[in-house]
């Protein structure tokens, strides 16, 4: 039976399948059925210093079979939290904690979940951040100035120089999480043409299937331009979708959309999927698949 063990730095995960940080993930009972549904470990909903407030609906069924989502980040406070966090850790699995936006935000959280929660890493959104490097190396280097967990960075995809980033900001941050939810985007039903979701123009932003192979591409750039570790989020459903991550050079997989849509059993299926596959090709263990895209077009993997 393959090995679907993954271990990053000091961190180990039991399989490569995490919940990618969203509304799967937003309640303590959430995060609790993820871990009973096989999750090598745990991504939070996004918190920050102050609640969101986000129009209603803000998910809605989307082009492509994807979603489009008018969400933020968490609408209650973020120390409302810290219980449930708790909780979680003692499930024992790994707890990444993601949070966002500004330096003074990250700087506040991190401090505070570290001395409150200890997860054992941080994510933070570049959601709302900007596309250039300069405010990117901020948040960075505050986080890191303020936490001893390792810290990674969520991807947006309309950032200009994905490999650019990649290079510059790994001397910041510990590992990347490719990508966030893809837009701004619409879409509407023509038997009744309006808005879908609660923003005044019913736009939103994609995720699911649909941007899946944005996803894979810029997991790919990321995984050839540096050496830390990627966690591959965009469109996965299945064990196979997922071994396409790892072969871009993933070396975890994050799932959003397919755990709204479907439940929390989709995490353990879709690891139990990976293993089938890897066991019917003969591979032994996660390593043995990772970057195996990047050696058929340049003869090397990384």
């Amino acid at each position: 039976m393959a090995d679907l063990t993954v271990k990053i730095g000091d961190l180990s995960f039991a399989n490569p399948v995490l919940p990618a940080a969203g509304p799967n993930v937003m309640k303590l009972e959430q995060m609790l059925d993820a871990v009973e549904g096989g999750v090598g470990g745990i991504v939070t909903k996004t918190v920050s210093r102050e609640p969101a407030v986000y129009p209603k609906p803000c998910i809605a069924k989307g082009p492509c079979d994807g979603l489009l989502n008018c969400e933020t980040w968490a609408d209650k406070p973020w120390r409302s939290y810290l219980e449930d966090y708790k909780k979680v850790k003692q499930t024992g699995v790994p707890l990444i904690c993601s949070i966002g936006y500004s330096p003074e935000d990250v700087a506040e959280l991190g401090k505070g979940l570290e001395a409150e929660v200890r997860p054992d890493g941080i994510e933070f959104s570049t959601h709302y951040v900007g596309k250039t490097l300069d405010p990117l190396k901020k948040v960075a280097d505050a986080l890191k100035n303020s936490v001893s967990c390792p810290v990674w960075m969520k991807v947006s995809p309309s950032t200009p120089d994905i490999p650019e980033m990649a290079k510059v900001m790994s001397g910041y941050v510990d590992g990347f999480v490719a990508i966030n939810s893809v837009g701004p985007a619409l879409d509407f039903n023509i038997n009744d043409p309006r808005p879908m979701l609660g923003t005044e123009d019913g736009h939103g932003w994609l995720s699911g299937p649909a941007i899946m192979g944005t996803a894979l591409y810029c997991v790919f750039q990321i995984s050839q331009a540096q050496d830390k570790p990627v966690i591959g989020v965009g469109g996965i459903r299945t064990g196979e979708d997922a071994v396409k991550f790892i072969m871009a050079g993933a070396s975890l997989v994050g799932v959003c959309s397919e755990a709204i849509r479907k439940g929390p059993s989709v995490y353990g299926k879709i690891a139990r999927e990976m293993g089938d596959w890897m066991d019917r090709k003969g591979y032994k263990a996660i390593d043995d698949i990772r970057g195996l895209y990047s050696s058929k077009v340049f003869g090397r993997s990384r």
